[in-house]
């Protein structure tokens, strides 16, 4: 299992916003209903649910033109590191297997495989396919791959080794190089992979869109390869990238589920800061997938409808992502030792101003630590992320702290000195004591943390996989201590807990175990959960099937384009 980290570490097991994370074998996607409009506005247009067409009924051919604001990092699969790189490789690659709109595990470059041992090994038989080049996709393209990724010795290093590291020899490829030693190829068309402890959940990790074969050509020519990679998945790139302008993705005929779409052009707007171009031509028709700024989303509401879940086009997609901001005590330190003063702070803070007033509805008030839309997610979940002034003052003086003034610490940018500001005038206001708030820039900021300089620091997770353990194991197991756990929380509940789930054959078996230990998590407040995100996805009318999930991704080959109205 894995998880997604932004910033604040270097992308282990989650994605500390701070940098990806765990998974599940089942996911049922929740669907929230559209904001409601402010006050004294009509009611914001809303587009009939589509269900899914039939293959018949969907047409072949065409271009869909996708934008995306900044420059793609790398699209070598081994060196993802951005959100629209990872949707780009997801096009290109095919890795084992794939998550399917509801979250179950599906074949992909794998036909069929084996969970054995109690899912300590898992067997994969490969479908007979090739590479864009002809060359045929072996189970050594798949460990010319892992191994790569793995190597902690090599230059320049993948920061998407977390995702391997259940797989048994991953310590020592990490310190020496070394193969992974948990990875066989029984013969070209069969891959076991032997992990360190039984984790049947593993299989959904193997899901993640940089975990695929790599041909002969990404050893023995990496800068072709980036600029050009050659995949096994549905479109192939028959031209070097272009930087600052756009790449281009082309039907693969001969992968064994060929793309409606003739081709997918992604452009890049680099130079659209407020993103004017892009909204122009996406009202135009050269556009028909885009980002919107959150000024933006009233208008793209009104000419374009809300999307009728929040995740499928067509129009304004707000779903919540499987991203959560929060904010971090260092619990080893006084006063953030006391639960007592974490609550406190906690019921001081005005979640619901922070999601609708200062980040104008592109957030929500987070009231638990896993997100809506990830299964056995359990909404209400934290007693104390409401606001109750009253009650913050009362639990403050109990604890009987002589804390006249805290800082709050937080990476440089304008949302983050937003959000910050606004607690800042709530704990004051609540508690009367000073709050002082401190920016720095990302490296020293992730430094300072670590090295339990900033005892109340901004924290963020993303998950890459649809699992409550992507979160909760990483941030708040012991084990952790010195990774992803920055906060230094440690219960011996709490692991028994996430032990448990983690070695679970099944999600449903995990959900009550993994919902316990959040519950547990909750009550000692070691982390304040403040804010989920939501997309800010426009979609235009003659765009069919596409889904953007809550992880962010987005299967291109099933889209098809009928005539936009």
């Amino acid at each position: 299992m894995s998880a997604r980290r932004l910033p604040l570490t270097a992308r282990r097991h989650g994605s500390l916003i701070g940098v990806v994370a765990l998974c599940s074998l089942l996911i049922g996607a929740c669907t929230p209903a559209p904001p409601p409009p402010p006050d004294g506005q009509p009611p914001e247009p809303s587009i009939a649910p589509q269900p899914r067409d039939a293959p018949g009924d969907a047409r072949a051919g065409g271009t869909l033109r996708v934008g995306v604001a900044q420059e793609p990092g790398s699209i070598d699969p081994r060196f993802v590191v951005d959100p629209d790189a990872e949707r780009i490789v997801g096009q290109l690659f095919d890795p084992l297997v794939r998550l399917d709109e509801d979250g179950r595990v599906v074949p992909a470059a794998a036909e069929s495989w084996e969970v054995l041992d109690g899912g300590s090994r898992l067997r994969f038989h490969l479908r007979a396919a090739t590479f864009h080049d002809g060359e045929p996709v072996t189970a050594g393209a798949f460990q010319r791959s892992f191994d790569r990724i793995a190597d902690g010795t090599a230059s320049p290093r993948s920061f998407l080794s977390y995702l391997l590291e259940p797989i048994a020899g991953s310590d020592a490829a990490e310190t020496s190089g070394a193969p992974l030693a948990g990875l066989e190829v029984e013969d070209d068309r069969t891959l076991v992979i032997s992990l360190e402890e039984p984790m049947p959940g593993y299989l959904v990790t193997l899901a993640h869109p940089t975990l695929v074969p790599l041909p002969e050509v990404a050893s023995t020519d990496p800068q072709r390869f980036a600029e050009q990679p050659v995949g096994n998945g549905p479109f192939a790139m028959n031209e070097p990238r272009e930087p600052g302008s756009f790449l281009r993705l082309t039907s693969f005929p001969d992968h064994h589920a060929p793309p409606l779409l003739d081709e997918v052009v992604v452009q890049i707007y680099v130079d659209d800061p407020g993103r004017q171009q892009q909204w122009d031509d996406l009202t135009s028709g050269l556009l028909q997938v885009g980002e919107l700024l959150p000024e933006q989303r009233s208008d793209a509401a009104a000419t374009f409808g809300m999307s009728s879940d929040g995740y499928r086009g067509p129009g304004l997609l707000t779903g919540e992502s499987s991203t959560t901001y929060l904010y971090g005590f260092d619990t080893t330190t006084a006063p953030y030792d006391d639960p007592q003063v974490r609550r406190a702070l906690s019921l001081a803070i005005d979640r619901d101003r922070l999601a609708d007033d200062v980040m104008q509805g592109t957030r929500r008030a987070a009231d638990s630590l896993v997100p809506p839309p990830i299964p056995g997610s359990q909404e209400a979940a934290c007693e104390h992320c409401r606001h109750d002034p009253m009650e913050a003052r009362s639990l403050f003086a109990a604890a009987e702290t002589d804390v006249t003034s805290v800082t709050l610490t937080h990476v440089r940018g304008a949302s983050h000195a937003a959000i910050a500001q606004s607690m800042a005038a709530d704990i004051e206001a609540a508690l009367g004591i000073s709050v002082d708030l401190q920016a720095r820039d990302l490296e020293p900021f992730v430094r300072a943390v670590r090295a339990g300089e900033v005892p109340l620091f901004w924290l963020g997770w993303e998950a890459s996989e649809p699992d409550p353990g992507s979160y909760l194991f990483p941030l708040f197991h012991s084990s952790q201590i010195g990774q992803d756990n920055v906060s230094g929380y440690r219960d011996s509940d709490v692991d028994r807990l996430l032990e448990t789930a983690r070695s679970a054959p099944t999600a449903a078996i995990a959900t009550p175990f993994h919902q316990g230990a959040e519950r547990r998590i909750l009550e000692d407040a070691p982390v304040l959960p403040l804010l989920w995100h939501r997309h800010a996805v426009l979609v235009t009318s003659d765009v069919r099937d596409l889904y953007w999930s809550p992880l962010g991704r987005v299967d291109l080959s099933v889209v098809w384009l009928a005539d936009r109205s």
